[in-house]
């Protein structure tokens, strides 16, 4: 994803806030909240395009899938008047890979043994789907700014989104052979919503637990092959569903 699209979906994201402030009427009483929140982080397929080289001249081509994974966040934030929140998240991503399809190998033709990494039947051997081991993890640090629809009700939807840098490590193995172990820094976004009920507090010290929706990517890491060197980029998006725990300080 690249940084130019990221920022036109948080902008976008940041409008749609803005007209939804217009409507609903008084939110909860201001001031600084601390939330909580787990659940699952479901993966969309990861496209992974690797650079052509002098020994390996046709670039990597394929896509990865990997497992529903686990998510937990911590976050710190104040209640502005009118329902906006605006806070920092910490959290943190887990997912096991699952298979790879390649369609074009490239430098995974280090794979075969020497005399048949040019072999076009030994190639074409490698245009299958295969199982894929390792996990991708992610730890992200966002500024997230949310929207408190107040209805007059216990229950209390919510949207709105944030925008942050994330660190991604990716370690990979295939037939035994590893085949990516590194990490990047990248910029990151989500967006979505939910909806909270309050469970206990007062008026001005609300408890409100929540069934959260988040969707989640990353402009794409670019990472070395482990058995080339070769830099390759992938694809990181999916989506979120979690429950969280808010409560004033």
């Amino acid at each position: 994803m690249r940084v130019d699209s990221i920022i036109r979906r948080v902008s976008c994201l940041a409008v749609a806030g803005a007209i939804a402030a217009g409507f609903g009427g008084a939110a909860a009483a201001e001031g600084l909240y601390a939330g909580v929140g787990g659940g699952f982080f479901v993966p969309r397929d990861s496209e992974v395009k690797g650079q052509a080289t002098a020994a390996f001249p046709t670039p990597v081509d394929a896509t990865s899938k990997a497992d529903r994974g686990i998510a937990f966040s911590g976050a710190v934030g104040y209640r502005i008047a009118d329902g906006l929140r605006v806070e920092g998240e910490l959290s943190y991503r887990k997912n096991d890979f699952d298979t790879i399809t390649v369609r074009e190998p490239g430098g995974l033709a280090v794979l075969l043994p020497a005399n048949l990494r040019t072999n076009p039947v030994a190639l074409a051997g490698l245009r299958r789907t295969s199982d894929l081991e390792g996990d991708l993890r992610l730890l992200t640090l966002m500024a997230n700014f949310f929207y408190d629809i107040d209805l007059g009700l216990d229950f209390e939807p919510y949207v709105g989104g944030g925008i942050g840098l994330s660190r991604i490590s990716v370690k990979a193995s295939v037939a035994g052979r590893t085949t990516a172990d590194d990490d990047d820094t990248v910029l990151a976004y989500q967006f979505g919503g939910g909806l909270g009920y309050r469970v206990g507090g007062t008026d001005d010290r609300p408890v409100t637990i929540s069934l959260d929706y988040r969707y989640f990517a990353t402009e794409d890491p670019t990472f070395k092959g482990a058995l080339t060197g070769t830099p390759f980029d992938a694809e990181i998006g999916g989506s979120y569903f979690g429950i969280g725990l808010r409560f004033a300080l």
